[in-house]
C-alpha cells in the first residue's frame, strides 16, 4: 500500500481519512469496495503516514519497516445522522466558514482552500442548530470508476469535516487519531452531496465527533472520530 503525495493531509503525512480508507480496503475488501454494502471499519492512526512510499499490510496493520502505521479492523457504527438541511441552508453555512482564511493545513487533500485537485471539504455552521454543513459536488478530476468516486475518497471526505466543530477557528490544530466509518451508498460525480458535521465531546486534549455525507437518495456514508490537539 502506497499513500501518494497528492493525498497529503498535514504537511508530509498521508491524509488520515484517505488513509484509513486505503487499509480498510484491506481488511474487509467486500464490503468497503462495494459501497452499497453496510459494513463499517474501525482505523486507528497510530504514527503519521508516510508520503511516496510503498508499505506492507499484515494481519489488520499497516507497516513501515517493522513500524505500525495504523491498525484497522471490522466495526460497528451506531450513529444517527440528524434532519438534513437544505443545499440552500448547506451554502449558506459554508458561504461563512471560519477555515477558509484560518485553515490550519491549507494544503490539505480533503479540505484545504487551496487545492484544486482536492475535495474542498470547508464547512460553516448551520444557523440554529449545531450542526456544521456544506456542499459537495465530486468532480472527475477526484479518483472514480466512472459513475462514483472511489471508497478512499469518501473516507477522506468523511474525515476533514468531522475536524471543523472541533476546532471552529481553525486552532489549535487536532490530527485524527481513531476513524470508524460505515460507506452506505455511492457518491456520484457531479451530484451535490451535503456534508454534515457535529462534535460529539471531549475529554482532554480529545476530542470527539461525527459527519455524514448525505445524496439525493439518502446517507451515503457516516463516520465517527477521534481528534488529538497537537496544539
Amino acid at each position: 500500500m502506497k499513500v501518494l503525495s497528492r493525498f497529503n493531509g498535514p504537511p508530509g503525512m498521508g491524509n488520515g481519512g484517505y488513509s484509513a480508507g486505503l487499509l480498510a480496503a484491506h481488511v474487509d475488501a467486500g464490503a468497503v469496495s462495494a459501497v452499497s454494502a453496510v459494513s463499517a471499519v474501525s482505523v486507528r492512526l497510530r504514527k503519521p503516514v508516510p508520503l511516496d512510499r510503498e508499505m506492507e499490510v499484515r494481519d489488520g496493520q499497516l507497516l513501515d519497516g517493522e513500524t505500525v502505521i495504523a491498525s484497522a479492523e471490522p466495526a460497528t457504527l451506531d450513529l444517527d445522522v440528524p434532519a438534513a438541511p437544505t443545499l440552500d441552508e448547506a451554502r449558506r453555512a459554508a458561504a461563512k466558514v471560519p477555515w477558509r482564511d484560518r485553515h490550519p493545513f491549507p494544503t490539505c487533500f480533503g479540505c484545504g482552500p487551496g487545492r484544486e485537485d482536492g475535495i474542498a471539504a470547508l464547512l460553516g455552521p448551520l444557523d440554529g442548530r449545531e450542526e456544521w454543513a456544506g456542499v459537495w459536488r465530486p468532480a472527475d478530476l477526484l479518483p472514480n470508476d466512472g459513475t462514483s468516486v472511489l471508497p478512499e475518497i469518501v473516507w477522506a471526505a468523511l474525515d476533514c469535516p468531522s475536524a471543523q466543530p472541533v476546532a471552529p477557528d481553525g486552532g489549535p490544530a487536532f490530527v485524527l487519531g481513531t476513524f470508524v466509518a460505515q460507506l452506505e451508498r455511492p457518491v456520484e460525480l457531479g451530484v451535490d452531496h451535503l456534508l454534515l458535521a457535529w462534535e460529539l465531546g471531549r475529554d482532554g486534549r480529545k476530542a470527539y465527533s461525527a459527519s455524514a455525507i448525505i445524496g439525493p437518495h439518502g446517507v451515503c456514508g457516516r463516520a465517527r472520530a477521534v481528534w488529538v490537539s497537537i496544539g
